[in-house]
């Protein structure tokens, strides 16, 4: 009889990228089902570089091999070690609720022996995981203690370099350091966020994890606005101060100065608009209030500013979109951060606008478009003539040769024409949304959009998906 198992690695922690802890651990339990009679691993449930204490953090691989034990797909689980499972009670509860449904379900572990269908079986993992529990929460106080120790001194913490710097993260990047310095006078020299962006996704830059993938818009942001450019030791996102009160400064070498990134901060949180608009209503103060609607429940979505920037500090999204809560007509299930859905939202409007205008082109604004209907209708003179036995087709097609190349070229150019038309109301388009009053803007994406359904995102999602939002364009 075939056993089918479900095989589990995990590891928290991959630098490097190259997965060789969850290989480890893949061919160890791989040796332990190979002498068992009719065991047979069908697949491999892998979540590399991902925390399994965390509270935040989803693990995918774990969460499908959950819904195949339940489904009925396998027929047991085999890992290195209880703890590549669990590290917290609740993911341990989600797999002994399966392990009591289907009493006949195999498991088994490397280094120990459990039967998660007895109750001695579940009463000893459950004490296993919560000292896991603990030594990870033990682990993390002191990493967090030994942060704050080189945060005080002004020191580097490990991870990847931070963008401008090579990877001793004290010696500046000249080329890296360059970008920034030009990003810096564009943006004060008034040049859009959006172009600067395109402008490095053209030239290849990557950020030091280098995903192979073109830097995103809140890639350059983050990059852009690091207090780490003006010397500033950070912590958790933030300025770290000393015992003295005063921003700790780090020991590596400056990009910018203090006064040149408050200043760059400024355009990039837009806080002269976010001050006139103060006396203003939500929905006047946030592009997609009222416009965005829960899938939940149905109720219209408002906006709030995140209470860390109220105070000043600069990390994630300044806003965020959520359902009211019950006692104010909603559902309070779903919340998202502004600034992704925003920015979403504009690019899909902007396609419309684009398409719309490429239809509104007139194509007798070309000045080439009456020689182009003679020329056509010269075509057709011939054609007809010699349908009608009125010249010879040697004579017609001796005459048609040209008139043909001719046509072809004034079409190619009446293309030229089109497309240089429609990119130009394009580019104008772009230039000018970011420049209207907030109401402006929100009468333009009220006149492609009526609605936004926006779905839950899932707890301990971070990347922002589009899928999870569904537009109900205007008729």
């Amino acid at each position: 009889m075939v056993v089918r198992l479900g095989g589990y690695a995990r590891i928290s922690l991959d630098k490097d990228g190259e997965k060789l802890g969850v290989e480890r651990q893949r061919h160890d339990y791989g040796q332990v089902a190979a002498v068992r009679p009719g065991w047979q691993i069908v697949r491999d449930y892998i979540d590399n570089d991902v925390s399994a204490y965390k509270r935040t953090v989803i693990r995918p691989e774990f969460g499908q091999l959950l819904a195949d034990l339940q489904d009925g797909i396998l027929d047991g689980v085999i890992a290195y070690d209880l703890d590549r499972l669990a590290r917290q009670p609740r993911d341990l509860e989600r797999l002994i609720d399966i392990f009591e449904d289907r009493q006949n379900l195999v498991f088994c572990t490397v280094t120990n022996d459990l039967d998660l269908s007895t109750s001695d079986g579940r009463t000893m993992a459950r004490v296993m995981v919560a000292f896991a529990n603990k030594a990870s929460a033990d682990t993390g106080r002191r990493v967090a203690r030994k942060h704050r120790e080189l945060a005080d001194n002004g020191k580097n913490s490990g991870g990847f370099p931070a963008f401008g710097w090579k990877a001793d993260r004290v010696t500046v990047d000249p080329e890296q350091a360059a970008l920034i310095c030009k990003a810096h006078d564009d943006l004060l020299a008034g040049v859009r966020l959006s172009t600067i962006v395109s402008e490095w996704q053209e030239k290849g830059v990557q950020t030091s994890r280098n995903t192979g993938k073109p830097i995103s818009r809140y890639a350059v942001k983050s990059i852009l606005r690091n207090p780490r450019l003006a010397g500033f030791r950070t912590l958790r996102g933030e300025i770290h101060l000393g015992r003295d009160g005063k921003p700790v400064m780090g020991v590596w070498e400056p990009i910018t100065t203090p006064e040149r990134l408050e200043a760059v901060t400024a355009v990039l949180d837009d806080i002269k608009a976010r001050h006139a608009t103060a006396g203003a209503s939500n929905n006047h103060r946030y592009l997609l209030s009222g416009i965005l609607r829960c899938s939940e429940c149905g109720t219209r979505m408002i906006a709030n500013m995140r209470s860390s920037y109220a105070t000043g500090k600069t990390k994630g999204s300044s806003f965020f979109y959520r359902c009211p809560a019950v006692s104010d007509g909603g559902c309070g299930k779903v919340s998202r951060a502004g600034e992704p859905i925003d920015q979403h939202i504009i690019n899909l409007v902007h396609d419309a606008e684009t398409r719309l205008t490429a239809t509104k082109v007139n194509a007798a604004e070309w000045p080439g478009a009456a020689r182009l209907a003679e020329v056509e209708q010269d075509i057709a003179g011939l054609v007809s003539a010699m349908n009608g036995k009125k010249i010879s087709a040697a004579t017609a097609i001796a005459m048609l040769e040209p008139l043909e190349q001719e046509r072809d070229e004034l079409e190619y150019e009446r293309n030229r024409h089109t497309v240089a038309q429609v990119k130009a109301s394009a580019a104008t388009l772009d230039q000018e949304f970011e420049r209207l009053p907030i109401e402006r803007q929100r009468a333009v994406i009220m006149k492609h959009v009526r609605a936004v359904v926006v779905r839950p995102a899932g707890r301990g999602a971070r990347k922002f998906n589009p899928d999870l939002l569904e537009v109900v364009w205007a008729a």
